[in-house]
């Protein structure tokens, strides 16, 4: 019986990076690994011979279909030179507080701050893996407020800010993997279907005393209520997700100066998802790896379609966070 190892190549800091993809070849090369990792199969016919044209596309010896590793992608159609998009995404995944347009923009060099908005958005558009596993185990669910500050009332009532869903993972003291969500209200018609989509059932789920969480028990999953008027330490309920909120709110106003339109909001809880998971990862170029996988595997995005994002209604929800 033969063994197969599996070894994941990516750059181990920037120094490594900086030499290792300095050419547009070796950024090819890198995506033609990415895209073909046992060489390359054609996937019309299956063949594995395959000869390169002058326009760069790999072309089957057996029946003459052509691949593109670009086409089909975020970087579809792009006239940017390949190392650029290299470079934004390892800026993007390394730095820990992540990086704002106007930076990326200074560091590309670009001459249009919206072209460094939209790399940007189409990066985060490659954070959210369609297969991820579910939150199982312990999980607190609980909903927050982003905005800027507007008079009115307070709480689950309040007006000018978006609410977002959360879901941590507890691993004893500690934090696992989260989950994100914009939505439209508090009640559990919302909150319930964000909770079917992110968290596997017979999960012990930990909510607050908030009256929407009550039907959770007949959707399969154990259900621990902590009601804050009647615990002897408030920080003791739900001190996961309030670590996550402030976290995240630190990083909103830290990194994009409070901006939270809720229009866009939902790709930049990905990012902030996307990189929390990840916090412990050993070597930060493993999440560079892993958005260069997703953009290979990404649908392109046109303008016109980052600026008019499908609204999050109770349906979209559950059809599409992923």
């Amino acid at each position: 019986m033969t063994d197969f190892m599996i070894t994941e190549d990516f750059p181990k800091n920037e120094v490594e990076f900086d030499e290792r993809f300095s050419t547009e070849q070796a950024c090819y090369d890198y995506l033609f690994k990415t895209k073909w990792p046992q060489g390359f199969i054609c996937r019309r016919c299956e063949h594995t011979a395959y000869w390169k044209s002058s326009r760069g596309l790999y072309i089957c010896c057996n029946c003459e279909h052509q691949h593109s590793l670009t086409a089909g992608t975020i970087l579809h159609s792009s006239n940017k030179p390949l190392r650029y998009w290299f470079k934004a995404m390892w800026w993007f995944t390394t730095r820990k507080s992540g990086i704002n347009a106007v930076t990326s923009k200074e560091l590309l060099g670009f001459g249009s701050y919206r072209t460094a908005w939209i790399w940007l958005h189409k990066l985060r558009g490659c954070t959210i893996y369609s297969e991820r596993q579910k939150l199982s185990g312990t999980v607190e669910v609980d909903e927050f407020y982003l905005g800027g500050q507007h008079p009115g009332k307070r709480g689950r009532g309040a007006e000018h800010k978006s609410v977002v869903v959360a879901a941590a993972e507890k691993k004893g003291r500690k934090l696992g993997r989260i989950r994100l969500q914009i939505s439209n209200d508090c009640s559990y018609n919302s909150i319930g279907q964000f909770m079917a989509r992110n968290i596997e059932q017979k999960s012990l789920v930990i909510t607050d005393g908030w009256s929407g969480y009550k039907p959770v028990e007949k959707k399969g999953y154990d259900h621990q209520r902590l009601v804050q008027a009647e615990a002897e330490d408030k920080s003791s309920v739900l001190p996961g997700i309030h670590i996550v909120c402030s976290l995240l709110k630190r990083f909103m106003l830290g990194t994009f100066h409070g901006r939270c339109d809720r229009k866009y909001l939902q790709p930049y809880l990905d990012e902030y998802v996307f990189r929390f998971n990840r916090r412990t990862t050993k070597h930060v170029g493993k999440r560079f790896m892993r958005i260069v996988e997703q953009a290979m595997t990404t649908a392109p995005q046109t303008y016109r379609m980052i600026i008019n994002p499908v609204p999050s209604t109770p349906q979209l929800l559950l059809e599409n966070c992923g």
